[in-house]
């Protein structure tokens, strides 16, 4: 670290000795503010705890010999970068302009951003950074020396897991005005049409969106940012997001546009035919590389199911608003496309414990692992979606419920399987993605109620994988569906 000029900054630009109290003598006399102290922010490795909170202790230790979790292996996906955490030092200094800070930061951004990324979405992001053809961490790599929107964005991000980490309402207080500069800034960009639908415009509204999530102004105020993605990409379009960095940028929000679908009540654009073919497109590329499996293949028609459940909350609860007369009219049909959903995903489950099992089979047949993620991180993000699938399976049962109550006490049974095998959500341990079922025999009508867990109660510091649970479980960690009376 570079020695600094011990005193508070209006001592030194006048040349004269500081008395060293906060505030010095010539700062109170002169009721300016009194700024002093050269800091360095130090980003810790969290190699280790994320190895010891993703290793599944269910599985053989034989899976997991030191052979097969050292950073050095090299990967059979690819020769690209592999992003790890390493420790970072940087100075963060009140003597100096704010330019010369800019550029200090700017030259460890990546690698500042490798690490919140690795603290906030350890599996999702492992799991897929090589499934696209230039990765997050790769675009920002490109982006060294700029100082865009979408840097800004960053650095709100990156400052305010910094703060988060150090406990410092200061680097809390200097990421949201980070935030709000990039936003200012993206404004410019959306009201260009010739940069409205340019990947920096898209990309910065995500960085902001997940911002948002951890700071949750209001209960809405990630809505908003939601949204304003969603908009994006509907402009942009799917071909847009099939090749280069919009793949990634579509990938690594999918799952929080369908959370936002049915927050609002609506139905998943995603779900259309245009963007279906999108999804299957994706797969189909994915099922060509060296590597893929079952396992891949079965990811991606999981969230292709996954994202109908909101269309069918949206129709279940718009008929259970109608009168007798209508809803016996329309009910049957729905009914039957809600449990046709239902035998989908249960195939869906069923298919992913089978290649699971035989990744892990492979996995000792070879003593090695598929693509460059550690073991500790495929089953961490296999565990999240099989939560994800459980989650589903569990909201369209009770839909079926409040449709046909006759299959409740059979519906009953199969939620006590889905939901004691279920990982408990990022809220709580007691706030299970699923309330109960409405007391039998009620005499009043059922209801569905859809809660967010994206709220200033639920939220959760960029220091925790709050996000990765979200990502990973396509979506269905950041809702709360209820069933009442």
């Amino acid at each position: 670290m570079v020695r600094m000029p011990r005193g508070c900054r209006g001592c030194i630009d006048a040349h004269l000795k500081c008395d060293g109290k906060t505030p010095c003598a010539r700062c109170k006399n002169l009721n300016t503010p009194c700024l002093r102290q050269t800091r360095t922010i130090e980003f810790r490795d969290q190699g280790p705890a994320l190895r010891q909170k993703y290793q599944s202790t269910s599985q053989p230790s034989s899976c997991f010999s030191p052979a097969l979790d050292r950073e050095n292996d090299p990967p059979l996906r690819s020769t690209r970068s592999n992003a790890q955490y390493l420790p970072v030092t940087f100075p963060v200094n009140e003597t100096v302009s704010h330019s010369l800070s800019v550029t200090a930061a700017s030259s460890l951004q990546t690698q500042v951003f490798s690490n919140f990324v690795l603290s906030t979405f350890p599996c999702y992001f492992k799991c897929t950074e090589t499934q696209v053809p230039i990765n997050w961490v790769e675009y920002v790599e490109t982006r060294r020396g700029t100082n865009s929107c979408f840097d800004w964005a960053l650095r709100a991000c990156t400052t305010s897991y910094a703060g988060a980490v150090h406990h410092d309402q200061r680097l809390l207080n200097e990421a949201r005005v980070m935030y709000i500069q990039s936003l200012r800034s993206l404004g410019g960009l959306l009201s260009n049409p010739s940069t409205a639908k340019s990947d920096e415009a898209l990309a910065t509204a995500i960085i902001l969106a997940v911002y948002e999530k951890h700071h949750c102004t209001d209960a809405n105020s990630w809505l908003k940012h939601a949204s304003g993605v969603r908009t994006l990409m509907k402009l942009r379009g799917p071909s847009a997001h099939l090749h280069g960095f919009g793949c990634a940028m579509y990938i690594a929000y999918r799952s929080f546009l369908v959370t936002e679908a049915l927050v609002s009540g609506e139905e998943c654009f995603l779900q259309e035919p245009e963007w279906q073919a999108l999804n299957e497109e994706l797969a189909a590329n994915n099922a060509k590389l060296p590597d893929s499996s079952l396992y891949t293949d079965v990811v991606e028609r999981g969230f292709l199911e996954v994202l109908k459940i909101p269309g069918h909350v949206k129709q279940v609860r718009r008929l259970l608003s109608l009168s007798l007369e209508e809803r016996a009219r329309r009910q049957p049909g729905i009914l039957q496309n809600v449990q046709a959903a239902r035998a989908a995903l249960r195939g869906i489950n069923t298919e992913f414990g089978i290649s699971v099992s035989m990744r892990r089979a492979g996995q000792n047949a070879r003593r090695s692992f598929i693509g460059p993620s550690p073991n500790f991180f495929l089953d961490g993000y296999s565990a999240l979606f099989a939560s994800g699938v459980r989650s589903g399976l569990l909201i369209l049962n009770q839909l079926v419920v409040a449709l046909d109550p006759a299959q409740r006490a059979s519906i009953e049974m199969e939620c006590q399987l889905l939901s004691g095998d279920s990982c408990s959500s990022p809220a709580s341990s007691e706030d299970s993605a699923i309330r109960p079922l409405t007391p039998p025999y009620s005499p009043h009508a059922p209801r569905l109620v859809v809660e967010s867990l994206i709220t200033p109660t639920y939220r959760k510091p960029p220091t925790t994988d709050w996000m990765d649970h979200i990502a990973a479980t396509m979506g269905m960690a950041g809702v709360r569906v209820s069933l009442l009376q």
